[in-house]
Order: structure tokens, then sequence, then C-alpha cells
């Protein structure tokens, strides 16, 4: 990565830190303390200990256990504790990545168009593969990715411009069970491992190989599970890392009983010479089925050996927390988004002005209320959050001055106006359909899904509303578009990496629309916008692309596909036994770095 690039980004990032915090100090009634007491911990204590049992309390689980499907932020917790990219993200990393599965920053040539790895050695696969990692083994992690039973949802977004990937991409269709060659991808010898591009591309593809899908996966023994839709190798997937899914000797894992709990051990060919993660902890459970959020809360401050996982603080246990427990809370900006996404191929949300109107009428801060107020961020008034380059070319935290954005508690009359634009003369809707509305079951996002349905209600809406926990609301209905959900009112998008085209792209470029795994919950699909992401994602110069995506920002939010309504700061808790440590990439404890304090 060139030198003005990292600079730039390490200053932009630490702008987050600086508009977050400012926007979390002010009173808020529902905590009465001040968002920079809680700046998240981004170091191990020098004295650390290593040894002991962490459990880790959530509602509901992981979208994929596979690292080649994985892509809620909340499965990076456990793919950045077993699995090792390419490139990865350290605790306190900001703008650039580390350098993890690869020994050295890549090479990149001068046209941007080659990228070269040389990987570490001694980087061992855990049992039963028992062998070291080789460059074919990174290289038939991407390429199981174009297959149907993996059901990646970014590989097209940021890997397109590989040399062949279109060509690997039809020959998936006609055998879907063999990952297909991509012929872009080389590997001279066990060591080496070559991205060849087809445009300038080089550095944004440095940043996405932060993303698990480049974490290696052992062609010989995973082709098998591969061959199957969907591919089985979710439970029976080797790592690189310190920690393993507890399994047999025939490598199915043990540790999982699904709707319950991951049980995590010690990896016994890590080697933590060849490693940046101290990896203290001997073993780690994720727990789920915490649905009463205040109780699950409350059970980590006051117990032992615990930190939340995917559950958030509701006002009442911010408040909490906050107060009585301030020493057991951190919070971190996400780098993302929260909003309700619009299904704009489903009427009425077909017709912009039916969208316009809901957006102008919808009390974005009676949302921010139901996460827990100004603690938790300024009110969103467009997609790119503060950080990211091209939140300032978007406007900012003013917006791009849109009349259906302008009023946060909602402008009645407007919404009013847009519906009668769109032909109910009454101002709401007046239309048959009854749409269907699709939110989560458990915790702040239960309390937000409840107030969007009832503004939708206001406004004249019949609302099928269904309450799923947080992965079925993804893998089964919001994140596939046959199921012809309207309205998804608990969405969001953290950045996969520091670049605006990892805020917009997959989420709002129709080209991306995909049957399963599908992140552009709005199925937005406007080809003058698809044509200028793709035409922008070949920006080299970090000034000029933050200004051409700063513009596909406003571009976006004129289509009014959906209602951002907070950049949230991520509420963090943890028992008081456990010395935790927060990843800035994703703004959630990082398990590799955090230990329990001696007994």
């Amino acid at each position: 990565m060139q030198p003005r690039l990292r600079a730039l980004l390490i200053t932009l990032v630490a702008a987050i830190s600086a508009i977050a915090l400012a926007a979390c100090g002010s009173d808020d009634d529902s905590s009465g303390v001040s968002g920079d007491d809680f700046a998240p911990t981004t170091e191990a204590p020098g004295d650390a200990v290593e040894g002991g049992s962490l459990d880790v309390i959530s509602a509901g689980f992981f979208d994929y256990l596979d690292p080649g499907a994985a892509f809620y932020n909340y499965t990076y917790v456990f793919t950045n504790a077993a699995h090792r990219g390419l490139m990865g993200w350290q605790p306190g990393d900001e703008g650039e990545p580390s350098p993890d599965l690869a020994a050295d920053d890549p090479e990149i040539s001068d046209d941007l168009r080659t990228v070269t790895f040389t990987l570490r050695d001694g980087v061992m696969f855990s049992p039963p593969v028992d062998r070291e990692v080789t460059s074919a083994d990174v290289k038939y992690a991407i390429e199981r990715t174009l297959l149907p039973g993996v059901e990646n949802a970014y590989t097209a977004s940021y890997m397109d411009l590989v040399e062949g990937f279109p060509k690997a991409q039809k020959a998936v269709r006609e055998d879907d069970t063999v990952a297909p060659d991509i012929s872009g991808i080389e590997t001279p010898d066990d060591k080496t491992i070559v991205f060849n591009l087809t445009e300038g591309y080089g550095e944004v593809l440095v940043q996405a190989l932060t993303l698990p899908a480049s974490a290696p996966v052992p062609e010989e023994y995973a082709k098998e599970f591969d061959a199957e839709s969907p591919s089985t190798y979710d439970t029976h997937q080797v790592t690189t890392g310190p920690y393993m899914i507890e399994n047999n000797a025939e490598g199915e894992t043990t540790g999982y009983s699904p709707g319950k709990e991951l049980k995590l051990i010690r990896n016994p060919n890590w080697d933590p010479e060849t490693d940046y993660r101290p990896a203290y902890l001997d073993e780690i459970t994720f727990r789920e089925g915490f649905t009463d959020v205040n109780s699950a809360f409350t059970r980590i401050l006051e117990g032992e050996s615990q930190i939340n996982g995917d559950i958030l603080p509701t006002p009442a246990a911010l408040k909490l927390s906050a107060q009585e427990f301030p020493d057991q809370l951190e919070l971190a900006p996400s780098g993302g988004n929260r909003y309700v996404a619009l299904n704009t191929q489903l009427p009425p949300f077909d017709d912009i002005n039916v969208r316009k109107a809901m957006l102008a009428g919808a009390d974005r801060e009676a949302m921010r209320l139901a996460r827990g107020g100004e603690l938790v961020g300024p009110i969103a008034t467009h997609f790119i959050p503060p950080g990211v380059p091209g939140f300032e070319e978007a406007g900012g935290l003013e917006g791009a001055g849109l009349d259906f954005m302008a009023s946060p508690e909602g402008d009645p009359d407007l919404a009013a106006q847009y519906m009668q634009d769109a032909g109910y003369d009454s101002g709401k809707y007046e239309g048959d359909e009854k749409i269907l509305m699709v939110a989560e079951n458990a915790g702040i996002d239960k309390e937000v899904g409840e107030v969007v349905l009832q503004q939708f209600q206001d406004l004249g809406f019949d609302v099928e509303f269904r309450q799923v926990n947080s992965n079925i609301m993804y893998t089964k209905f919001c994140s596939v578009p046959k199921a012809e959900v309207a309205v998804c009112p608990n969405v969001g998008w953290v950045k996969d990496f520091n670049d605006p085209q990892a805020m917009l792209d997959p989420t709002f470029n129709g080209e991306n629309i995909e049957p399963t795994a599908n992140s552009n919950w709005p199925q937005l699909d406007v080809p003058e916008i698809n044509e200028q992401m793709d035409e922008a994602a070949l920006i080299g110069d970090i000034e000029e692309r933050a200004e051409v995506w700063g513009d596909l920002d406003t571009q976006v939010m004129e289509q009014a596909p959906a209602i951002p309504y907070v950049w949230d700061d991520q509420g963090n808790v943890r028992s008081p036994d456990v010395r935790g440590v927060i990843n800035l990439s994703n703004g959630q404890w990082d398990i590799a770095y955090t230990s329990l304090a001696a007994e």
C-alpha cells in the first residue's frame, strides 16, 4: 500500500473516534454519562496470564461457520481467532491491515495490476490435516467461494477484476460441484501466490484479502465436502489460527451443538512464533439463546468469565452498565451504519415516491433512542460512516440536504405530500398489498423493529410482522430475494475494510444481487449507478476515489432505498475477571487477545 494512502487512511480512521465520542459526549437521558468514559481497550495488559475458559453470551449464532461464506460481523469474532487470512487486523490497526498468513506486506506492481504475497513458514493446519499451509491452499480457498454451496456474499464484488474470474464463474455454472480454476491466481511455488488483475485495483484487493475467504482450505481434504450443496466443510473444517472447533479423529466437529453452543479449544499445531495473536485462553464457548438481553447483561456484569457476543445493550442495560459497572463497559465505533431496507423490487416500494414518503416520515430519533440514544452514536443522514473516505464528500454529519432526510424526528406533512405524489390522495398508503416485514426477536433490534412497525402502520400499511433470531433473519429472509421480504428493519453494514466501495458496492450495486447471501437488501438496481460504481472501483487516487464514491452515496440516497438512522458505537460488556480487548476492525471483543485475571 502506498505511504500516501496509508497516511490518509490512518487520519480518517482517527477521525471516526473523535466524531463518535463528540456525538456521545452530550447529555443523554438514557445514561447520564459521556461516551468518552468508555473508550475501547485495544491492547492486552502487559501482565496478562495464560489459561482459563471464557463464555461468549449470545442471542443467535453466526451466519455461517464456513470461513468461505462467513460475512456476519459477529462471525468474525470466531474467524479472527480460528483462521488466518493473507492479511488481518490486529486490535489497534486502523487504516492499514497487518500481514498474517503473509510473511510481509505484498509487492504491488507500479500499474497496480499484480499483487504478490510470500507466505510465512511453519503455519500448520489443525488436525486431522496436520500439514504445512501452501499457496495452493489459499488459491483453492478463494476459488471455492464461487460454489453455490459455499454462499459467499462478497467475492464477486471484490475479486471480479482478477484475470479469469468471469471464466471461472461460467465454469461453476456448468459444474457446481467442483471449485473452478481462477487463472489469474498463480502459485509458482508453495510459498508464493500472485494475483493478476485486469485493472489497477491492487491496493483495494489487498484490503479485501483481510476477509476470511483468503483463509487457506486444503483441497484434498475439503473437496468431498464442497461437492455437496450446501457444502458440509463448515462442520469438518480445519483451522490455522490458535483455536479450532473441538473435533474427532475424522475432523467432524464435536464441539458444535446447533442452537446451543460452539466450543473452541487450542489448535495443537499452532506455533505462536508464526502469529501476532497471543491466544491466552484455553477454551472459548459461544453460547446462544439469550434472548432476554437485560438479564443476559446482568449475568455477564455480575458473573465470571463472560463477555457479550451478538447481543447489544438495551437502553436499560446500557444505563445499568454505564452507571453501576463503568469499568466493565466499552464503546467502540463500529465503522458502519444501521438502516431499514425497503425492497425496491416489490410494490409499493417500487415507487420512489412511496420510498421518499417513508424516509420523510421516519422518526429516526425514536429508532436511535430504542438503541440507547445519543450515547450509541450520531443520527445517520447517508450511508458512508464517519472515518471512511467519502464521508465528508457525501455531506458529513449533515448529509446532502435532501428534503426527505431533513427532519430526524420525521416530517408528517412532507411524507403525506410524497404519498400524494404516489397517487394516494389521503396522504397515507391506500393500496391492497400486505407487506412482509421480518425483524429480530431479541434485544435492541427487537425494540427497533417494533418502533419501525408502528411507524409503517401509522402511514397506513397493513404489515405481516415476523420476528426471528438474527442469523435466520439474514440467511432465510432478508438475504434471500425469493423470500419477497418488503421491509427489513434491522439490517446494517460494517465496512469490510476502510474504503467507500466496501460500504456501497455490495449493498447497493444491482450487479451484486445474489439469490442467497445477498447483501443488497433493498435490491436497488439502477443501471447508471451500477455502471458508475464499476468505474469508481478502478480509481487509484484516494482523494478522487473519496470524491466519486461520496457522490455515489448521494445518488443512492436520492433513490431512497433505505432509512439510515444511526452510525453506531458498539456496546460491549465483560465480567469483572475478564481482561477484554476490542478489535477496531469490527468494534467487538477480540478473543485471541482477551484473557482472565490471575486468581
